[in-house]
Parts: C-alpha cells; sequence; structure tokens
C-alpha cells in the first residue's frame, strides 16, 4: 500500500472517519493500533478496508419507477459493513435501450466506488442467452477488473441439471472458489444459501453468500439484499473477486423480470 493511502472508516451517514495511528487519544487512554493491511501491488488502496471485515452487506435501492410501470433502470446498490455503515457504493452503466429490450440477461458496467467517488472495482458482462437446464452453450460469465482496465479475476457459470454451480477464477485462470446454491433458490420467506468452496472441487466450505428474503419486496422484485460471509484472514484479492460474483449471482437468479 502506498505511504500516501488511507483507511477509512465509515461513519454516520457514509461519511469517512480517518483511522487515527496508536497513540493517546484527546482525552482517553491510548488508542489501539489497526492491523497492517498489505495490498496487492496494483490493486487500489481503499480496498483494504475490506481486510479485515468477517461480512459484507450489499443492500440493492429500490426503483419505483421499475416496480410500478416495469421501466427498467440502472441496478444500484449500498455496500454495507455490519453495523450497517456504506463504505462503497455500485452502479450499473447501461444505455436505456438495452436494459429494455434484454432484461436480466443484459450485458452491463457495474462500477464499484468508495465513498469518496474513486473507482475501485468494475465488473464486465457480456450479452449472453439465457440457457436453460437442457442447454449448455449459454452459459453466463463475468470479468471483474480491479483497478478499472486491470483483469484480476473471471467468474463462469458452471453447467448443471438443477443447481445453481459457478466457479471463480483469478488473473492466471486457476479455479479459487465454487459457489454452489440450492436447486430450488426461489423459496418463499427463508433466505438462500450459496456455499462457497475452496478451489475447484466441493470440499471444504470456506464461506457463504445469502440472499435474504425481502419481505414484502419479494412479491414486486423490487430490491435484494444479501450477506457475503468469509474469514476475515481471506487473502484481499479474494475477497474482492467474491464479492464481485455476488452481482452475477443477483441478475441470473433475482434481478427483476419484468422485461424479460
Amino acid at each position: 500500500m502506498s505511504a500516501g493511502a488511507v483507511i477509512s472508516q465509515p461513519g454516520k451517514g457514509g461519511e469517512g472517519m480517518a483511522m487515527q495511528p496508536q497513540g493517546m487519544a484527546p482525552g482517553g487512554p491510548p488508542m489501539m493500533s489497526m492491523p497492517q493491511v498489505v495490498v496487492p501491488a496494483g490493486l487500489p488502496p481503499g480496498l483494504a478496508y475490506l481486510a479485515n471485515l468477517d461480512e459484507i452487506r450489499i443492500h440493492q435501492q429500490m426503483e419505483l419507477l421499475e416496480v410500478i410501470v416495469g421501466w427498467e433502470k440502472n441496478n444500484r446498490y449500498s455496500i454495507c459493513n455490519t453495523q450497517e455503515q456504506q463504505f462503497m457504493f455500485a452502479k450499473e452503466e447501461t444505455d436505456c435501450l438495452t436494459r429494455q429490450c434484454c432484461g436480466t440477461a443484459r450485458p452491463f458496467v457495474m462500477n464499484i466506488t468508495d465513498n469518496q467517488g474513486m473507482n475501485l472495482i468494475q465488473l464486465h458482462r457480456p450479452f449472453r442467452c439465457r440457457g436453460s437446464c437442457l442447454w449448455c452453450c449459454c452459459l453466463q460469465e463475468m470479468e471483474i477488473q480491479s483497478p478499472p482496465g486491470m483483469v484480476v479475476g473471471t467468474v463462469k457459470e458452471v453447467w448443471t441439471c438443477w443447481i445453481p454451480k459457478y466457479r471463480v477464477y483469478d488473473a492466471t485462470q486457476q479455479c479459487i472458489f465454487t459457489i454452489v446454491g440450492d436447486c430450488c433458490y426461489c423459496k418463499c420467506c427463508v433466505d438462500v444459501v450459496f456455499k462457497v468452496f475452496d478451489g475447484d472441487s466441493e470440499g471444504q466450505e470456506i464461506g457463504q453468500i445469502v440472499k435474504h428474503w425481502g419481505g414484502c419486496r419479494e412479491m414486486f422484485g423490487a430490491a435484494n439484499d444479501f450477506s457475503i460471509r468469509l474469514p476475515p484472514n481471506m487473502d484481499l484479492m479474494k475477497k474482492a473477486l467474491l464479492f464481485g460474483a455476488t452481482f452475477l449471482i443477483d441478475f441470473n437468479f433475482f434481478e427483476y423480470k419484468g422485461n424479460n
């Protein structure tokens, strides 16, 4: 991490509060030093806040126009910690015609920024026809860049007859995660869990991507909430890739299908 990089703790209303170094707090006892965070070469320093998190929460913002008239709008998401403090924001960039014609299968670019608007991650999803359990030629995929322009990994759907399955690859095309969902991902009144396994097997479960039941919003497909649960000591690059994979899962299974 560069000497000028600042790791900021989100404050009330999403405003950043700079973390102070070890020393004496005004009028109080000595402050604890923050664990040193090593950001892999090439990654934006702003990703350092992910390093010590064991849960990331993603909240899609409700778009009333989309719910009422079915007019597809660019998706927007707040990314928060367990105290519901926003530390990142994600916004889809897709033209109007593509959104209305392609629905949830649309190609998109998703820009993920910190609270100061600095670009940290960019997701690129190409257009793919939506297949079925009998089709293996229309599998979904997404490219993850951090910073924008530098490919750090990809997410690829794996063909199965019944269950959702994905593999996450790093920049060298080595499989680092396998994500497996339930055969029934449209359950009512319960959360839907996607298990995250280490490598290309389904042996050791190391985390979960949880799509939370949204109550009345589910009837309209208005907005989705996710939690990513992972070890706090997981490599920062791997956290960023798993975080990015969540957006492809959202579009494939839980996005509003009014225009499909």
